[in-house]
């Protein structure tokens, strides 16, 4: 499974040192899925994981929730609430982004209900597989 992720945010809420913060925590949480998951296989219909982090002012962006099974593709903008973000420390942005993560596979889990409800149990088995080991990767780094 590999995973890709990126940041929509704004100076409007985070300043210059923040949104390093925001890059840091990120790509520490995407290397470190890329690599626990790297000899992993799960047969659920996405080429990649894909999400981007959003944290704008009011004027920003709504989430997104998108996926096409004839392209195996997802596009999932979710928010992360920046004044928690701005008021916690490195390990507490992390666990923000595993957080983020976590429900991006609940949504995806719900997007494939509502566009193909009769699917194999199966493939449930296997996103509540990821969704654990996931658990497990971000407790083992907390």
């Amino acid at each position: 499974m590999q995973v890709w992720m990126s940041s929509e945010s704004s100076k409007e809420v985070l300043n210059e040192e923040q949104l390093t913060q925001l890059d840091v925590a990120r790509n520490y949480v995407k290397n470190l899925l890329n690599h626990k998951l790297e000899h992993k296989s799960y047969d659920i219909p996405l080429d990649s994981w894909d999400c981007i982090t959003v944290m704008m002012g009011p004027r920003g962006f709504e989430e997104r929730v998108m996926y096409s099974f004839k392209k195996k593709s997802m596009d999932f903008r979710l928010k992360i609430n920046y004044e928690e973000f701005k008021s916690t420390d490195d390990l507490g942005r992390q666990k923000l982004i595993f957080e983020m993560m976590l429900r991006s596979l609940d949504l995806l889990k719900i997007k494939f209900e509502k566009v193909r409800p009769k699917l194999d149990q199966k493939l449930y088995e296997e996103l509540d597989r990821l969704k654990k080991d996931v658990l497990d990767i971000a407790k083992i780094d907390s």
